[in-house]
């Protein structure tokens, strides 16, 4: 692991070692002051002295490991998420490389809890109407996925979902609402890690949105190297509103407007 002059605090060696035996999570790529702040905080809630007693404890305590594994997954997602950059897809969608009349083939990574995915397939309906469109959905968190796959969400989660499409694309029931199955069966929902595994498909369209905010830069590096190569030549790059890829030529993607890459020929 390259931490370039970040300082490493004693023993996040061997909790990554024992991170990646316990839960098959390879933690190297996290390492940031963000994330040791974190484990600080995790230690102190638990009881731990330090990293190496928490690499310890984690080794021994099945518990324990599903309570981190929680704790690493930062589920901070909504519907709609900065909508301007909603609309500027909007405008986007026709410039993807689609034969007449077909449906776009759309991964939402890192998805959550399933705002994204849904949101995506909300607009791709609306904006595209009467073809056959796919939206691959994948976490880490199998919790998470659970949870997207039920397609229910409280009134506050779908705050950012317009009217119009609220009445169309969701169910009001026991005090919150429940994603229609029409649109359910248009999202497929999948464990994936972007740091291990390798691109689950070829896509028209990725959406990878505040993900790699929580990596370092190697980790940025292996994400968007795994993000570039799941896309077609003209297909599309979303991600978040706070990210930007400064250098997008050496994964083959070009800027388009903020936020949206092109993937070029090779």
């Amino acid at each position: 692991m390259s931490a370039g002059t970040l300082a490493v605090p004693e023993g996040f060696h061997r909790l990554v070692r024992a991170v990646d035996r316990a839960l098959g999570i390879d933690l190297a790529p996290y390492a940031s002051a963000q994330l040791f702040r974190r484990l600080d905080s995790f230690c102190h809630r638990h009881g731990i002295a330090d990293l190496a007693g928490l690499a310890r404890r984690l080794e021994a305590e099945p518990a324990l490991g599903e309570a981190f594994a929680a704790f690493l997954t930062i589920n901070v997602t909504e519907f709609f998420r900065n909508p301007q950059q909603w609309a500027a897809l909007r405008r986007l969608l026709p410039s993807l490389p689609l034969s007449p009349g077909g449906g776009v083939r759309a991964w939402s990574a890192g998805c959550s809890i399933g705002a994204e995915p849904y949101s995506l397939a909300m607009l791709l309906r609306e904006a595209l109407p009467g073809r056959r469109h796919q939206v691959l959905a994948t976490d880490i968190d199998a919790d998470a996925l659970a949870q997207a796959e039920a397609g229910r969400y409280t009134a506050e989660q779908v705050t950012g979902v317009p009217d119009d499409l609220k009445s169309r694309y969701l169910r009001a029931e026991d005090g919150g609402f429940t994603v229609v199955e029409a649109l359910r069966r248009m999202v497929r929902f999948q464990r994936h890690d972007l740091l291990r595994d390798p691109p689950p498909g070829r896509f028209d369209l990725v959406l990878c949105r505040n993900v790699t905010i929580y990596f370092n830069a190697a980790g940025r590096d292996r994400v968007y190297r795994c993000l570039s190569q799941s896309l077609v030549e003209g297909g599309l790059l979303f991600i978040g509103a706070t990210e930007s890829l400064l250098s997008p030529a050496p994964y083959g993607l070009s800027p388009v407007e903020p936020g949206f890459y092109r993937k070029v020929a090779a």
